[in-house]
């Protein structure tokens, strides 16, 4: 069979944000990678990887229609490789609706306007919207402190060529896997192409190739503490949060080679980062943390004020109140706290004087030292009242309670094993059954220490919180990010 090698094309979508915000996530086009100021983009044509490179801006517009949430995107490209004397230039329309239930939130894609023109060695190649049909669905489940999502999409493009006798037809599947929390965030894609060429004036003019793109996008805040060099100085060292993105890209493709002999078969990979952004935390004025082992620790979370950072002794080994780990929580994994009104806004409510403002609970009056807090905490249902309207903020609070709350962040607990079973410590037995399944997975997960035993029923100290919540947060960094990333992309 006579096989005439044309030029072909199979656009690899990786979408970049504009240049006025920093990088997010993928967004849910095709892929992508980029950093602040640069985009990139893959394409395959006679059977050898090709880059472009450029610009892409996104216009997002949020709207709620008679109840219906809904947002429109706009996505601009203009790329180019200069050594080849290729352009390209793409302008995308899509709309996005979605249907709340709960925790849960699916949306779905479609495409309302679609024009692509690539030119590249004397031909050019076009799409309009008729040539092209894309639908993405997705599912979102929050806990209260991360999202997680998957979606899947498929797609039809047929690409013609200068006058339309000749077309490349590519078909894509695609999924998605994500995550958002405070430390890290993580959104991997795979595509699988497959792309058809046709001449309408040549018998047995027809080939097909694929290729497979995993994209992968992160997020990570680390923290280091840098002690100061100089000895005169009021403070002996502190934290610095840094916060990176990085994009990975990974392809393979099975092409047909120019002189139609064989195949062209390879598989390579790329990658970009953004620049560094760094944050310097507060110095906690904590004298009597010296010398213990989680002092760093400790350091940490009173950094990010967890702790209180004008206070000179903490108290290591005292309890932990139900409102101080609220405070604790909501101030190291960034909890929005509500906003205090300004006497204009109250001044604006004169239709609601007659009734007296209702508190949530009728123990935590707004002139409790963790009032905000715990309103933070309760907004989205991380911690919550004890029943008859009260939260009980300065009752201690015990280690099995302080671990369940943070697993039930995670979404964990049913991912234990089902029926009678042991979560490995001596006093198994001691742990209440409503907080097992927690306790078993801050176990397998390292959140809470592999002792001989754990002591459930004991008030946490404000040692062990501190301990507590650093192994939550490298879980968050580490553990979490390189099953979402690692495994999948290999």
């Amino acid at each position: 069979m006579k096989i005439k090698i044309t030029s072909l094309i199979i656009i690899l979508t990786l979408v970049l944000v504009s240049s006025s915000s920093l990088a997010v996530e993928l967004p849910g086009y095709e892929g992508g990678i980029n950093n602040e100021n640069n985009y990139k983009e893959v394409i395959f044509i006679t059977g050898e990887p090709i880059e472009l490179e450029g610009t892409l801006k996104i216009n997002i517009k949020e709207r709620n229609r008679k109840g219906v949430q809904e947002k429109n995107y706009t996505y601009t490209y203009n790329l180019n490789n200069f050594k080849l004397g290729a352009t390209l230039k793409r302008t995308i329309r899509l709309t996005e609706i979605f249907d709340i239930n709960g925790k849960q939130t699916t949306s779905q894609k479609t495409l309302d306007n679609y024009n692509e023109t690539l030119r590249i060695d004397g031909k050019t190649y076009q799409v309009k919207t008729e040539d092209y049909q894309w639908n993405q669905g997705q599912v979102l489940h929050e806990t209260g402190l991360l999202e997680y999502y998957a979606g899947d999409w498929s797609a039809r493009k047929t690409y013609k060529v200068d006058r339309g006798a000749e077309t490349v037809t590519v078909q894509t599947k695609g999924n998605l896997v994500g995550y958002d929390s405070p430390w890290s965030a993580t959104q991997t894609q795979t595509l699988e192409y497959i792309i058809e060429y046709e001449n309408k004036l040549e018998e047995d003019s027809t080939w097909e190739g694929n290729a497979i793109v995993e994209a992968s996008y992160n997020k990570t805040k680390d923290y280091n503490y840098v002690e100061n060099v100089p000895n005169q100085i009021s403070f002996r060292g502190g934290f610095i949060l840094t916060e990176k993105h990085e994009n990975v890209l990974k392809y393979s493709y099975d092409l047909p080679r120019p002189n139609g002999r064989g195949r062209n078969m390879g598989r390579d990979s790329m990658s970009i980062d953004t620049n560094p952004i760094i944050t310097r935390l507060n110095i906690p004025a904590l004298r009597d943390v010296r010398g213990l082992e989680s002092e760093k620790d400790i350091l940490l979370i009173a950094s990010m004020d967890g702790f209180s950072l004008r206070a000179t002794n903490l108290g290591p080994s005292t309890p932990v109140s139900r409102g101080d780990f609220a405070r604790a929580l909501a101030n190291t994994m960034d909890i929005e706290l509500p906003v205090e009104e300004t006497t204009s806004s109250r001044r604006s409510r004169r239709n609601k004087e007659k009734e007296e403002e209702k508190l949530r609970y009728i123990d935590v009056p707004k002139t409790h030292r963790n009032y905000s807090y715990i309103e933070g905490v309760s907004n989205r249902n991380i911690m919550v009242g004890v029943g008859k309207g009260r939260f009980e903020p300065d009752r201690e609070l015990t280690k099995a309670e302080a671990t369940t709350i943070l697993i039930r962040l995670l979404g964990f607990q049913s991912l234990a094993p089902i029926g009678n079973y042991s979560t490995g410590f001596k006093d198994d037995s001691s742990i209440p059954y409503w907080a097992k399944d927690h306790v078993y997975m801050a176990k397998e997960l390292n959140i809470v220490p592999r002792t001989e035993y754990f002591y459930p029923n004991r008030p946490i100290t404000k040692e062990e919180t501190a301990t507590l919540l650093v192994n939550f947060i490298n879980y968050l960094q580490d553990q979490l990010k390189y099953d979402y990333r690692e495994n999948v992309l290999n």
